[in-house]
């Protein structure tokens, strides 16, 4: 064996136990998918926010070149093989026209009249690139008047029939787990909770059951456990833990329930115009850190306020696809022989000739007694290169560049006998072969140099920024702490003034999906001349809000 390069970590891995609990054909072919995107478009798009309130008039959605082929082109270039609109997220708000809320729909747009229906549009591309069609439908609706009492769940079990009845096939239902809180709710703008939980108030059981039936081959990403269920990695970061359980229990039985870890192409979930996609390595280290880990990588994509996803969102789909694909044909493996030993613990490849590779990747064949192998290791030549966990439908490990003729794969630990259904060697891409030019996101505004910035502290909750002479002020953005949700805000109040004792208020909202994102957020309002910002944090996710001036970065221009 010749090492060509070195980094090689070994680490040790604990055993894990599992149940003998297998897939079911739904759930098998989710996790064959591999990638799947979500598309978050509308009103929030064109308000600049993550989570609406609920009453954003529905007349400031009005796209121009909206092309729902370019989103599903763009995607498909990504590797992409299934497409996951949110037909409504937690502001209420249609992207079809639905006759069960006719007033807060696609159809009380100007957007073609009012005659647009987008869910049809995304479908129907979907469709003719041969990928397949989801749903999301989000459970809190802070737009409707009876939230959290008895009519809504009748509404919105309706609501998921209509999508079902008159856009399917549908292949995954989206259920988010945000519920209840603060909305508009008709106009009562009050915060309401939901009375039993969230699985009881929904009757999660009844409707997935009901919904099921509709779609056969559909799964649920939702909290309550069915045979059929995908399973959140309690993370947006695109990551699955090295030890994930993919079992989950219900009523003393276990099911099989693998994660999708969804995160968003850019910074966060909505388009934003001072935000772009991530880094192509950001993707790459995803892929292998979700796939690889045996779950699905779920792409969060955002179509701009002219109904098209940015150029730059457009080539990192392609480099990503590129990438991923040029790994997949690396196939170091062909022509191999392969030999059991030990009771099938110890599988052998012996290669025509010396080869080099830098990744192994196992699966098991979770259909003969769902995952048994809870800690292997990898030798080459007789010298191990590699430990890891459990394995399940996928495990990739990638290590510095290895040449050998002999690999074998040893399972530690294992329930029974191993069950494999691929051991294969590959080469890790250069990231930087796949790299195009970077494309800088539109319209980039400057934060003020912090140099020239004089900060004051008012309590705990408040923070005042003096530029020492008025300045044409633009926004700020919000560093969310580390370290915990205690204290980090929430909501806030932002005012300005020339003075420091008149105030003018020119944004007031919240910081949506802080507890599951934790990410920089970018507030932007009308510009205006004045020499202080100041920002109160009204609320935060736990406790009291704790507002600190490092957490604050004004976006200001000199006049």
């Amino acid at each position: 064996m010749k090492r060509i390069a070195l980094g090689m970590t070994l680490t040790a891995f604990a055993s894990v136990a599992f149940a003998a609990v297998e897939p079911t054909p739904a759930v098998q072919h989710f996790l064959d998918q591999e990638i799947v995107a979500i598309v978050h478009y509308g009103l929030n798009t064109y308000a600049d926010k993550e989570w609406g309130y609920g009453d954003t008039p529905p007349s400031i959605f009005n796209p121009t070149k909206l092309d729902a082929r370019q989103w599903v082109e763009a995607a498909k270039a990504g590797g992409v093989k299934r497409i996951i609109l949110v037909c409504k997220h937690h502001d209420g708000f249609c992207l079809w026209p639905s006759k069960l809320n006719p007033d807060y729909t696609i159809a009380n747009t100007p957007w073609k009249g009012g005659k647009g229906d987008l869910v049809k549009e995304v479908r129907a591309a979907t469709h003719a690139a041969g990928l397949e069609f989801a749903a999301y439908l989000s459970p809190w609706d802070r737009h409707h008047a009876e939230y959290a009492r008895p009519a809504y769940v009748n509404y919105f079990h309706a609501q998921w029939a209509d999508l079902m009845d008159n856009y399917g096939p549908i292949t995954e239902i989206w259920l988010d787990g945000a519920n209840g809180g603060d909305g508009w709710y008709g106009g009562a703008k009050e915060k309401r909770k939901l009375p039993g939980g969230a699985e009881v108030y929904y009757k999660s059981g009844l409707l997935l059951e009901t919904l099921f039936k509709k779609s056969k081959n559909a799964v649920a990403f939702s909290g309550y456990v069915t045979d059929r269920t995908v399973s959140w990695p309690f993370n947006e970061k695109g990551i699955v833990a090295e030890d994930y359980k993919f079992y989950r229990e219900r009523d003393g039985k276990q099911y099989f329930c693998p994660p999708e870890a969804d995160t968003p192409l850019r910074r966060t979930w909505f388009w934003h115009k001072n935000d772009q996609a991530k880094p192509l390595q950001t993707l790459v280290d995803r892929y292998f850190e979700s796939v690889g880990r045996g779950g699905v990588l779920d792409l969060g994509l955002a179509p701009n306020k002219d109904g098209l996803l940015d150029a730059g969102d457009v080539q990192r789909l392609k480099e990503f696809g590129a990438y991923v694909r040029a790994y997949k044909a690396s196939d170091v493996s062909k022509g191999a022989k392969f030999a059991k030993s030990g009771d099938g613990m110890t599988v052998t490849l012996t290669l025509p000739e010396a080869r080099t590779f830098s990744a192994v990747e196992i699966r098991e064949n979770l259909a003969k007694g769902g995952m048994r192998i809870g800690a292997w290791r990898l030798e080459a030549d007789g010298t191990v290169i590699a430990r890891g966990p459990q394995v399940g439908n996928c495990r990739i490990a990638r290590f510095a560049p290895v040449t050998a003729k002999s690999v074998a794969f040893v399972a530690e630990a294992c329930e029974g006998k191993p069950a494999l259904r691929g051991f294969t060697l590959r080469v890790v891409p250069n990231v930087a072969d796949f790299a195009g030019k970077e494309i800088a996101a539109a319209a980039q505004t400057s934060r003020y140099p912090r140099k020239a910035l004089r900060f004051s502290s008012v309590g705990k909750n408040t923070v005042v920024a003096d530029f020492g002479k008025a300045v044409s002020v633009e926004g700020f953005d919000y560093e969310p702490q580390a370290g915990g949700f205690v204290g980090m805000t929430s909501g806030y109040v932002a005012s300005v003034s020339a003075d420091g004792k008149s105030w003018e208020k020119v944004s007031e909202g919240e910081f949506g999906n802080l507890r599951a994102n934790p990410v920089m957020q970018a507030i932007r309002f009308n510009p205006t001349s004045a020499r202080y910002l100041k920002v109160q944090a009204t609320k935060a996710i736990e406790g009291r809000p704790n507002l600190k001036p490092a957490q604050l970065h004004p976006v200001a221009k000199a006049p």
